[in-house]
């Protein structure tokens, strides 16, 4: 088995599927793009027609062996790597925009390396649409969790389009989203606060149908009152369940009652 279909990895066949990423991408004659696992080079190729300077990193030996052939010769950098595990410094110096159409095993662990990454400004991936829709959530929402937070956390997040599972080879049985990510230049809670922020968070949300103000204050050993006089003061309802618990008053919470 091939590392594309050990990841669960599908191809890009729709025109104007990818005609919407490539100009999502904003190609540009020396634009520098990395690709994270291009494939059969659907994306690549345009991007390359464009003038970008692409960076592909493909960890898949034949289809490496195949994009080195056909597009290595047409200016294309292509390493052959897992982007898991790849010492991004290796990486030519960017800023980056990144392009990926990822496959669903691994799209997650993708992204959660990225965020953290300096080398890029801007993002169009993309992902099961669950996901996709999970990194986009506004509070409210039942998508709205712990990755829409560690998002937020480093970039902006906009969903762009749906694409059907027709729009695959092999066709997958669920559709994906299109998502762009811009890059903060600091992210949302400093990295000395990060654990602290995502321990609350972890915490509130696992237990998503109760009342937040419970869940916290048995975390943190606070008693109930403590935290209801905290939302009251953050302008959220003592009644709130996690998913109504806006990034900001996450952040304030971590920073009064976590030391």
């Amino acid at each position: 088995m091939g590392n594309s279909a050990r990841l669960g990895q599908h191809f890009l066949v729709d025109e104007a599927a990818r005609d919407a990423v490539v100009a999502a991408v904003m190609p540009a004659p020396g634009k520098r793009v990395l690709e994270i696992g291009p494939g059969g080079g659907v994306l690549t190729e345009p991007l390359l027609e464009a003038g970008a300077a692409v960076t592909a990193v493909e960890l898949d030996d034949r289809l490496y062996a195949r994009l080195a052939a056909r597009l290595a010769p047409r200016g294309l950098l292509l390493m052959h790597a897992d982007f898991l595990t790849l010492d991004l410094a290796r990486l030519q110096p960017g800023p980056y925009t990144v392009v990926a159409n990822l496959p669903y095993a691994v799209g997650t662990p993708i992204l959660q390396r990225l965020l953290s990454w300096p080398g890029w400004t801007d993002a169009v991936l993309m992902f099961q649409k669950e996901v996709a829709l999970r990194l986009c959530a506004r509070p409210g929402g039942p998508d709205y969790g712990v990755l829409t937070l560690s998002t937020l956390l480093w970039a902006r997040a906009d969903y762009l389009i749906d694409v059907p599972n027709t729009a695959f080879r092999p066709r997958p049985r669920v559709s994906s989203g299109v998502v762009r990510l811009v890059r903060r230049p600091q992210p949302l809670v400093c990295e000395a606060r990060q654990a602290a922020f995502f321990r609350l968070a972890k915490a509130a949300f696992a237990q998503r149908r109760k009342m937040a103000a419970g869940s916290l204050a048995a975390a943190l050993s606070r008693p109930r009152e403590q935290i209801e006089a905290a939302f009251v003061r953050l302008g959220v309802s003592v009644t709130a369940r996690p998913e109504n618990i806006p990034f900001e008053a996450f952040a304030a919470l971590t920073e009064e009652f976590i030391s």
